[in-house]
Formats: structure tokens, C-alpha cells, sequence
């Protein structure tokens, strides 16, 4: 896995909006796409340096990857760019395939020589598959479909019959058992072929006229393509995601020709993924229409419903093609003068339509509640504010509980509420400029700005508790010609809110009160979801819902089943995205003046003041704006296909699927108690209930999310016990494995978002004891940054992915026998990894599978008393047997092999006084005492951690000075000297480092390779190389010129 390139643009990927996944609906933790089109590519397709690889593979490696057309794109590189040192990069099939998934630009490059930045999107080469800019770009997804093609096509069982179920290791078909199948030429023209019919059926299905309308011939053709997209995935390998979630990994899946397969246990994820990787791929294609059905289907759009546009738009081509509503309102007299009218795509268009018709109808009966201003501008968006009763019994003052005073604090524009106290009446006016004023709210305690009094938390959350609070408006933003525009509140608006009736639906269903790690708003005096709505907000909800029924009635009439059920869920997608800024826990962005997501951290915070937006306006947090993200993502994601089978299943449903006819699973199961799925997505499933119940009977059958089978340890789903939480997410995570083992005849690809030793051991066990054992694992981080690892982070801080294959453990293995095993694999791992770049916490993630891959032969492995060794004692030796393999290459003094060392297994960040004991026992002829006093270690209570060049400087300014001094010394030495006197710098140099070969420049590198980056150390250390020339230049002219100048006696 090229580990660097992935985490580069899965960063990226984090800040990519129009057409991302992620903004479709909101879930909780995706994977980033880039990690999981890398993860299933190299799923599917063998090493081609493997004795195993099919001969056809190599040859399609060499055909598709080789010297083209456009230069030698995927040609490995001369210098691997984030290795300190001269690292080229072998020239084989392996490394291009490699640099086929990922590999950094030129640009990144040779802007990395010169010191300069690179922008995101300019990281890696134009070339990459993982590239975002790449998802659509059929040549180089085809090149995928056609390697994974070859890879799974290239081999057939010698028996021609199914491998039994019981067998040890079933592999895929590209390793296990068999003869030679076609070779590539003849595999590359069938995979041609194959996709071709596809691209003919499509071609000849969507030039037909009227296709929504299913006649005969209609129905012939919509089977051709069926039967032309099965024939393709008939010979592609089918894909499992048994936790699926918010649809990121079967999305990728799909999008690499495969028959995916996406299932989860909760309705809300089950809809987001028929929204995401099935609906858009079978439905989002283009339809010509005759005018006549045109103007039947869409008659808003002539009668005036949606306005008027002036500056009617005509374009040369007899067939006008329709991007959306709007291009077809400026377009209305060509189209009604036009015999056909193409729309480019169906799905996106009705979903536009039909949102922009409910919301028109929503307007129409409760647009008042929103009024204009005396000018006719309307406002976006109200900012409220809670209150509560300073305790103080002399004041009692009602107070606005405010963290803040700004309404825009930008550099160039700068607005804040002003109070106005009047004794214990308190009044606000809106004033430009800088404010000081502090928070009359801190961490839930309220400071009277009145009294000065402090009424606690506990007070507050009574008065909560008790209805004793209320909330106030006390600002309107509205939208002008001169931008956004804050103003007290008027008569009318106060008046429309007054007006709603109470007497409204809520919804019932309760809250978990007791969850608060998520919910912490729960404790403030909310029980059921329904009290997280104002009036006016429930009005909205309530009446957007009941049109959208009314709604679903006339479109019946129009679509097929199928395509009314997508239309419907799309209808609820948006209604999601309108709700969750229609709830009272909102803020304002006040550095971007824009409604902020509640659902940010993961949990619902709880709000003092909350911000309650317009639908019906056109600005931030407004309907037209979240339908905007759904039919970008809908346009973007239509040229795929390949539909996902999505199947609102327990991800440990054994009848599914039959036994090993699984080709891969690919998926990222949740862990233990870090994100609770079912709680927070329960938001949006009693809403969906209401919209889709009808529909989808069966998904919404309950009150809520489903609790008891989700594969998470929540305590508050199991009596609040931990204990039981805790066995619950291990035997359930056991049981999913377990069928998954069964499922699946090869490859078993599982992402991990936590690197503690727990969570290793809580995985590794999973997996071996569901007859599976550990192939490799990767560390992918999608933070793309080292910074920061000085306070208590751990250095292992991205996650991982681990590949497994079916596996029987037999018999019993010795402690001292795996020990020496698992210690030849890493040595032999880490030779072949360091030269592919590997460093650091990416080279210990990749020795952990290796190790757990030695360890997972064997049913039980003994110490020599007979107990059992643990996954955790294996995860330190494997530690172990990694630092003795690095420090093993370094030629140098024990004590800077020991930093090194130190500094590639666990940074800057703090380790257990017994670890570090075991440490310097390996290979090292040092002890601890003299690390403490030598400044390398520093101690913290029974903890210690490694020391940066500027404590070690300033505990011995002598540094480096004796002739004895380490290695260490000496280049921690001149990274201080780096950052004042170069002469004196300089100097050093002449007398410990003059020649390009010393020991000091090799530790130089191998402290670049491995700092975090951006930090003090590694800016002097990259300093020092970059001046390195020039040093050992200036230092020899120094030795020379006081040579010459002792000759003449001076």
C-alpha cells in the first residue's frame, strides 16, 4: 500500500464537497474515499513479485501500466520524496502498481526540494486512481476494472468443481489450486467486449423516446443492459461490506466494476446507502422525452408555479438538453417549440422538481411565519437565546445565557450585541466593532452581569428541569444587496411566532437520558426528541412532511414502483437535511456568518444560544441549499453502472449469503463505545418513519433504531453495566467474523480506527478466533500530520487496515519458537518496507501484522510454564523485534541508536518505565540510569518519555563538547548552534563532521525520515541538510585558511 500518497489525498478528501458522499446525509466516521479505493483495489488484485501470480497479471501490469502514451506515468520513483536520504525506487511490477493506486506529482516533488508548499489538489500526479479528481475518468478506472479483471479471471479450478467449506485456507482464484486460464490478450479483449455491450445497451435504451413509459419494447431493451451489466459482473468479484454504514467502502466497490453487496442493521444507514450507491448508478442517466410528455410530467414549470425568467436561452442543436430546472425555465420557448427534449440526467432533475414543488407548497401555507422586513427583505435566520434566574434573591434576574457577544467577527467586518442593564432588566442593541465583554455562561454556570452573582450548574439545570426558563428572540439576520444585515427584532415577527398553535405534533419518542457522553443536552431537561424543536420549527416539519405525502400520490401516477421509491427517498434525504438545521441546538459561525451542523462532534452539544434558520430564504442553512448538495452528489456518482445491493440486514446474517461465495469483504466494523450510531441516528429515523413507514414498512417497524443487535458497547444499552456492554460488542464482533470466515472464500480487508494495545487485541482476537489469521496491516492516516505528538498523543494516531484470509489454527507453538520466528519476519519486513519508504509508525503498524500472521498458525502458544502468551505480550514483541531491526542497520554509538530507535517506535509521547527497561535490554549496551542522566529520557512519575533537542541543550550546555560525546550529542549540538552563530556552527562541523560520509549527516537523515513533522526538531534537522554543501564547504575553507595561516606563523 503506498501509505504516504493515500494519507496525502484522504486529507484532501476530508475538505471536498460538491459530489462528496458525505454530503448526501450525514453518518458518523466514513472511511475517507481514497483509503477505501485503495483498500479494494489491492483487495483484488495479487503482488505481481508473488511465485503465485497468475503469468497474466504481469503481463497486464506491463500492458496497462507500462511506458504510454502520456510519458511513463507510472514509472516508480527516482528518489522516494519523503525519505531524507538518496532512496530510489526498484523499477518493477510491483512498485508500479503501487504507484499506479497513488504517487506524489512531480510538482509535490520538486516543491518539496525547493522548500515550498504544494497545493492539495496538486499532490499527487494526475495518474492516481485514488485522486478524486480521477473517480469519473473512465481511462483510468477502466485500467482498474481490468487489472482486477485479469486478477480474478486468470486462474480456474483444476476441478472445475466449488472448494469444500471445511478446507484450511480457501484463497482466491488467483492463488489457490489451479490451472492456467486464457492469457491476457485474450482476457483484456473479453473484459473489452464485455463492457462495451454495456455501452451499447445504455446507448440504445436511453435514445429511446419516452422510456418512463414501459412498453414493450422498452422492457426488451431495459433487460439488454441488465443483461449486459450481469454478464460484466459475472466475471468481476463480488465485494461484502457487512458494516456498511454511510456507504463509503460498497461506493468504491461499485465504482471499480464490482458486485457489491452493503449491508446494515439500521434503517437510517440503509437509506443513505440507497441513496448513495444504487439509486444515482440506476437511475441517473439521461431521458429523451417527446414535448408532449414533457410538458404532461412537468407542468410547474410552465404555468408559472416556479416564476418567470426573463431572457429566454436558445441554443443551435434541434434536441435541447436539460441540465436542471433552472436551465429548463430559461429555455421554455425552445422547448415548446422542440419535437424532443433530452434531460441529462432523469433522477436529478425529478428529485429538483419535485423538492422545489413540495417546498413551493410548503411556502404557500406557512411562508407568513416568516416575514419580511419594512423594505421586503427576508430574513435567513433568527438568533435566540435561553435564559435562566440568577438565584441571587435580591436580583432575580431573567438572564440571555450568552458564551459570546458577536454576530460577525471577521477582520474586515466586526458586529456584536451590545447589553443594555437597567437594574435587572437587560435589553440589547447591535453595534459595530470590537467587543471584550465575557461570557455570562461559563462551563454551565451563569454569572449575573446585573449582580455579578454565580448561580451554578445545579441551579440552572433545575430551573431547566422545571420549565423555568424560556427562550428570546434577539436578533433577525437578513439578506440584502449589501450582504448579510443584523437587526432587532420587529412587531411582525414577535406577532408570527405568537400566532403558532401549540397544540402540535411533537414527536414521542424518548431521548437516552442517561447517554450523555453524546446527549449531554438530555441532563438540561429534554426527555423526548420532540422537545428539541421551537414551535415554529415543528410547524415547518410537520407541514413539509404532510405535503411530501400529498406529494408521492400525484407523482404515482407518473413512475414505475421502483422509481417512485427512489423519488421518495430522495424527498426524505432532503427533509434530513433541512431538519437537522431545524432544531434548537444550531449555532452561528460568526467567523463565516453561516448556520453551523449540530451533529459536529459527534454528539448533539448542549446550546445556550441557537440560530433558527428561513427555509424558504436562498442563503446558508436553507432548503434550496441543502437540495443543492443532493443533486451535486446525484450528478456526480450517475455515470457509475454498477448499482449496490443494499440490504438493511444484521451484519452476522449467516443465511445471506452461501458459504464461501463471498470473493472479498471489505469493511470498518465500529469500536467498543466510540460512536453511538443507533442514538444519534435515531434524530432522523423518527422522521423517516413518518415519511417512508408507509413505504418501507418493514425497515421502520419499530419505534426507534434497533439497540440490542448493534455491535457496539454502550453500557446504556445493557443496564448500565460495562461489563456486559463490553462482552457484548466482543462476542458480537466475534459472531460477525465468524460468519463473515464463512462467507468468504479469500480476502477479509478490515479497517481500524484505534492503535491502543486493547484495541489490537480486542481485533486480533476477533479475527484468529473466527479461523481467520492476519496477512498485513497498514497504517493510514487520514490527518496527514505528525505535529502535536508531544502531549500524551499517541504516535500510533491513524488507523489502520488489516487483510486476513480464511484460516484453520492447528496445534501448539512455543514462546521461545515464535519469538524467534516473529523476530526473522519483522527483520525480513522491515528490510523490504524501509526501502519502499516505510518509517516510523507506518513501518511498526506493518511488523504488527506480520507478527500476529506468525502467531495466528497456531491453535495456542505456551510459555515455558504452560500459560498462554497473549495478543499484547505479541504486540511487544513484535515492538521489541521491530527495534531491534532498526537500530540493528544504524552504525553508530548504543545511546543514538537507542533515540532513534525510540524515536521511530514511539515519538515524543510517554512509555511505561517497565517498556523502556525491556527496550535497552535488546541489542543495547546501555541502562536506563544513564539514558535519565544523559538528558535522552526524562522522567515523569513512573513514566517516561524521550527528550527534544532544546531540553537536552538547555539541561547540558556543554552538549557535545567532549571528545567522547555521542552522536546524538553532537547533532543536537548543532542544531542548537543552527539556530545562532553559524561561524561557531561551522566551526563544529570542521571539527566533528567535515566529510558528506560522517556518521553525524547519516543521523541527520534518519532523524528527517521520522521527526513529526513541522515541529522545532525537524525544522532545524531539515535545516542543517539543506545547508549541508555549504557547511562542509565553509569548514574546509575554515581548515584551510588556519592552516595557512599557522605556515606564515600568524
Amino acid at each position: 500500500m503506498p501509505v504516504k500518497e493515500i494519507s496525502a489525498e484522504s486529507v484532501r478528501d476530508k475538505s471536498i464537497r460538491h459530489g462528496h458522499i458525505s454530503t448526501l446525509h450525514l453518518w458518523w466516521a466514513r472511511r475517507p474515499l481514497p483509503v477505501c479505493r485503495a483498500v479494494v483495489f489491492a483487495s483484488l488484485v495479487p503482488d505481481p513479485l508473488d511465485d503465485n501470480c497468475p503469468a497474466a497479471f504481469r503481463e497486464a501490469v506491463d500492458d496497462l501500466l507500462g511506458p504510454g502514451m502520456h510519458g511513463d506515468p507510472y514509472k516508480p520513483y527516482r528518489d522516494i520524496p519523503y525519505t531524507a536520504g538518496n532512496d530510489p525506487m526498484e523499477d518493477n511490477r510491483r512498485n508500479r502498481l503501487l504507484m499506479f493506486i497513488g504517487k506524489f506529482s512531480d510538482a509535490y516533488i520538486q516543491n518539496e526540494k525547493a522548500g515550498k508548499t504544494t497545493p492539495a489538489k496538486d499532490l499527487l500526479s494526475d495518474f492516481s486512481l485514488i485522486k478524486w479528481d480521477n473517480k469519473n475518468n473512465e481511462t483510468i478506472i477502466n485500467k482498474a476494472r481490468k487489472l482486477i479483471w485479469v486478477a480474478f479471471n486468470s486462474k480456474v479450478s483444476t476441478s472445475e468443481t466449488k472448494p469444500s467449506p471445511d478446507s484450511a485456507v480457501i484463497a482466491n482464484p488467483a492463488t489457490s489450486g489451479m490451472k492456467q486460464s486464457p492469457d491476457y490478450q485474450q482476457l483484456s479483449q473479453d473484459f473489452d467486449v464485455a463492457l462495451a455491450a454495456i455501452k451499447t445497451a445504455e446507448a440504445d435504451l436511453y435514445a429511446h423516446p419516452d422510456r418512463h413509459v414501459q412498453t414493450d419494447e422498452v422492457t426488451a431493451k431495459e433487460a439488454a443492459l441488465q443483461n449486459a451489466i450481469d454478464a460484466f459482473l459475472d466475471r468481476m468479484p463480488k465485494v461484502f461490506d457487512p458494516f456498511a454504514g454511510g456507504g463509503a467502502i460498497p461506493l468504491e466497490a461499485a465504482r471499480l466494476g464490482c458486485r457489491t453487496y452493503a449491508n446494515d442493521l439500521n434503517p437510517v444507514a440503509h437509506i443513505i446507502e440507497k441513496g448513495s450507491l444504487e439509486f444515482p448508478q440506476k437511475y441517473g442517466k439521461s431521458i429523451l422525452y417527446s414535448r408532449h410528455e414533457f410538458i404532461r410530467l412537468y407542468p410547474d414549470l410552465f404555468n408559472g408555479e416556479f416564476g418567470v425568467r426573463d431572457g429566454q436561452t436558445h441554443y443551435g442543436a434541434d434536441v435541447p438538453e436539460i441540465n436542471g430546472v433552472e436551465d429548463a425555465l430559461v429555455r421554455l420557448e425552445q422547448i415548446e417549440a422542440s419535437e424532443y427534449i433530452r434531460v441529462r440526467n432523469r433522477l436529478a432533475f425529478d428529485v429538483e422538481y419535485y423538492a422545489k414543488k413540495l417546498l413551493r407548497m410548503t411556502e404557500v401555507e406557512i411562508g407568513h411565519l416568516y416575514p419580511a422586513d419594512e423594505k421586503g427583505d427576508k430574513p435567513i435566520a433568527y438568533y435566540w437565546a435561553r435564559t435562566a434566574t440568577c438565584s441571587n434573591p435580591s436580583c432575580g434576574a431573567e438572564v440571555p445565557l450568552l458564551k459570546q457577544f458577536y454576530l460577525v467577527n471577521k477582520s474586515y467586518k466586526k458586529i456584536y450585541l451590545a447589553p443594555i442593564i437597567e437594574g435587572t432588566k437587560i435589553s440589547f442593541k447591535i453595534s459595530e466593532g470590537s467587543t471584550k465583554r465575557e461570557s455570562w455562561i461559563k462551563r454551565g454556570n451563569l454569572i449575573c452581569p446585573c449582580c455579578g452573582n454565580i448561580t451554578d450548574s445545579n441551579e440552572l439545570k433545575r430551573q431547566f428541569n422545571n420549565k423555568l426558563n424560556r427562550e428570546i428572540l434577539l436578533v433577525t439576520i437578513i439578506e440584502s444587496d449589501n450582504g448579510k444585515e443584523y437587526q432587532t427584532p420587529n412587531f411582525y415577527e414577535f406577532d408570527a411566532n405568537s400566532k403558532i398553535n401549540s397544540n402540535i405534533y411533537r414527536p414521542p419518542e424518548k431521548l437516552p437520558t442517561s447517554y450523555t457522553k453524546a446527549m449531554a443536552f438530555c441532563l438540561w431537561g429534554y426527555s423526548t426528541w420532540g422537545d428539541i424543536y421551537s414551535l415554529r420549527q415543528l410547524k415547518f416539519l410537520n407541514v413539509f412532511s404532510e405535503k411530501m405525502k400529498g406529494l408521492k400520490e400525484l407523482y404515482k401516477i407518473f413512475f414505475s414502483n421502483n422509481y417512485v421509491n427512489s423519488l421518495s427517498i430522495y424527498l426524505s434525504i432532503f427533509f434530513d437535511r433541512i431538519a437537522s438545521r431545524q432544531i434548537t441546538f444550531t449555532f452561528w459561525d460568526v467567523s463565516r456568518e453561516t448556520i453551523t451542523n449540530p451533529f459536529g462532534k459527534q454528539a448533539i452539544q448542549m446550546v445556550f444560544d441557537y440560530i433558527e434558520s428561513n427555509p424558504f430564504c436562498m442563503s446558508s442553512g436553507s432548503a434550496l441549499n441543502q437540495l443543492d448538495w443532493i443533486i451535486r452528489y446525484i450528478v456526480s456518482e450517475s455515470p457509475i453502472a454498477f448499482p449496490g445491493n443494499c440490504n438493511n440486514n444484521s451484519s452476522a446474517d449467516i443465511v445471506q449469503f452461501n458459504l464461501k461465495s463471498i470473493d472479498a469483504v471489505v469493511t470498518d466494523p465500529p469500536y467498543y463505545d466510540a460512536i453511538a450510531y443507533s442514538d444519534l441516528s435515531d434524530f432522523f429515523y423518527i422522521w423517516l418513519k413518518k415519511n417512508l413507514g408507509q413505504e418501507m414498512p418493514n425497515n421502520f417497524a419499530f419505534p426507534l433504531t434497533p439497540k440490542s443487535e448493534e455491535c457496539t458497547a454502550l453500557k446504556h444499552h445493557h443496564e448500565e453495566d460495562d461489563d456486559k456492554a463490553k462482552n457484548h460488542f466482543e462476542n458480537k464482533l466475534l459472531q460477525i467474523f465468524s460468519n463473515i470466515e464463512k462467507q468468504t472464500r479469500s480476502i477479509v480487508s478490515i479497517m481500524f480506527a484505534h492503535q491502543t494495545t486493547i484495541a489490537w487485541s480486542t481485533l486480533c482476537n476477533s479475527i484468529l478466533n473466527s479461523n481467520m489469521n492476519i496477512t498485513g496491516s497498514w497504517a493510514l492516516d487520514s490527518e496527514y500530520t505528525n505535529t502535536g505528538l508531544k502531549a500524551n498523543k499517541a504516535f500510533l494516531s491513524s488507523s489502520i487496515t488489516v487483510s486476513c484470509i480464511p484460516n484453520i489454527r492447528s496445534g501448539f507453538g512455543s514462546y521461545k519458537n515464535i519469538k524467534t520466528d516473529v523476530g526473522l519476519t519483522i527483520k525480513k519486513e522491515i528490510k523490504k518496507l524501509y526501502n519502499l519508504g516505510f518509517r516510523g509508525a507506518d513501518l511498526l503498524t506493518a511488523c504488527f501484522g506480520q507478527a500476529v500472521s506468525e502467531f495466528g498458525k497456531y491453535e495456542r502458544v505456551e510459555k515455558a510454564d504452560g500459560s498462554e502468551v497473549t495478543v499484547a505480550e505479541l504486540l511487544d514483541m513484535a515492538r521489541d523485534s521491530a527495534f531491534n531491526a532498526i537500530i540493528s542497520d544504524i552504525d553508530t554509538d548504543d545511546v543514538t541508536r537507542f533515540y532513534i530507535g525510540w524515536l521511530n517506535l514511539f515519538g515524543f509521547t510517554e512509555a511505561g518505565h517497565d517498556d523502556v527497561r525491556r527496550i535497552t535490554q535488546i541489542g543495547l549496551n546501555i541502562n536506563v540510569a544513564d539514558l535519565l542522566a544523559n538528558h535522552i529520557l526524562i522522567r515523569n512519575g513512573n513514566k517516561e518519555s524521550l527528550a527534544t533537542f532544546k531540553e537536552r541543550t538547555q539541561a547540558l550546555p556543554r552538549l557535545g563538547d567532549k571528545p567522547e560525546s555521542y552522536t546524538i550529542d553532537r547533532v543536537h549540538k548543532a542544531m542548537s548552534l543552527y539556530s545562532g552563530n553559524r561561524q561557531l556552527l561551522v566551526r563544529y562541523i570542521a571539527a566533528y563532521a567535515e566529510s558528506p560520509l560522517s556518521v553525524f549527516w547519516r543521523v541527520l537523515n534518519s532523524l528527517k525520515e521520522i521527526l513529526p513533522a513541522g515541529i522545532d526538531d525537524e525544522k532545524l534537522v531539515s535545516g542543517l541538510l539543506a545547508n549541508k554543501d555549504s557547511l562542509i564547504r565553509e569548514a574546509k575553507n575554515m581548515k584551510a585558511q588556519s592552516s595557512e595561516q599557522l605556515g606564515l606563523g600568524l
